[in-house]
């Protein structure tokens, strides 16, 4: 009997909590069963929102890539013309040089020549200078001895 009463006990006891918890039980476990689906919907939306997101960012940086990559080949385009502008500066520089060179040397050379055209009429006249002078000199001389020799003549004819 004891068993009976135990039965009984544990019957009433189901009775009332069936009774009283079964409408918060069950909506609790519907909310628990709402509340996973709600977070298994918006783990779903988040995984599909981080999808696109990533997906968007992929195609982001193969742009940025591609960006990247044009700006390095114009970088490199770039400066291989200025390379080529400096270059080419560069000989039309030397070729200026050489010109100025050229013109300078002219200059110089034309200067020398009338320095040394200068210095040989100089030269010239001093050097005609002294033989006119020499020469001057001894046909004075020869003229005075003939002058002499003559006025010797003359007075041995007068003794």
């Amino acid at each position: 009997m004891d068993f009976v009463w135990k039965t009984l006990n544990v019957a009433v006891l189901v009775a009332i909590i069936y009774k009283f918890a079964r409408k918060p039980v069950a909506s609790a476990l519907n909310s628990t069963a709402q509340s996973a689906k709600q977070l298994v919907d918006d783990a779903r939306s988040a995984e599909e929102k981080i999808t696109s997101e990533l997906s968007g960012m992929r195609i982001q940086i193969s742009v940025l890539e591609k960006d990247a990559v044009e700006m390095v080949a114009s970088a490199k385009k770039d400066a291989e013309n200025e390379k080529a502008r400096i270059i080419e500066e560069g000989r039309q520089e030397l070729v200026r040089m050489k010109e100025q060179a050229r013109f300078t040397l002219e200059q110089e050379r034309r200067k020398a020549e009338d320095v040394l055209r200068n210095w040989i009429a100089e030269e010239s006249v001093r050097l005609a200078e002294g033989k006119l002078k020499k020469e001057m000199n001894q046909k004075h001389q020869a003229k005075l001895v003939k002058n002499y020799m003559n006025q010797l003549k003359q007075y041995e004819g007068a003794a």
